[in-house]
């Protein structure tokens, strides 16, 4: 009975801790939502996507480049 005792009391402790973090997650979403009141800085692409790096030129550095 005892350990049926510590099993609820760790499943209620658990349960607090997930609530909590869940508050939190849904506290900072909603912060984050919108942006208007935030001060937000705006993306420099209007798509909000960085733009394309090429890849350096070099030998590749890949398990078929040094043939070992």
């Amino acid at each position: 009975m005892e350990a049926l005792d510590l099993t609820a009391e760790r499943l209620r402790h658990l349960q607090d801790v997930f609530t909590t973090a869940a508050d939190r997650a849904r506290a900072t979403m909603d912060r984050y939502a919108d942006g208007k009141d935030t001060g937000a800085a705006h993306p420099v692409r209007e798509d909000d996507q960085q733009a394309h790096r090429p890849q350096e030129p070099g030998p590749h550095r890949g398990r078929e480049a040094g043939g070992h």
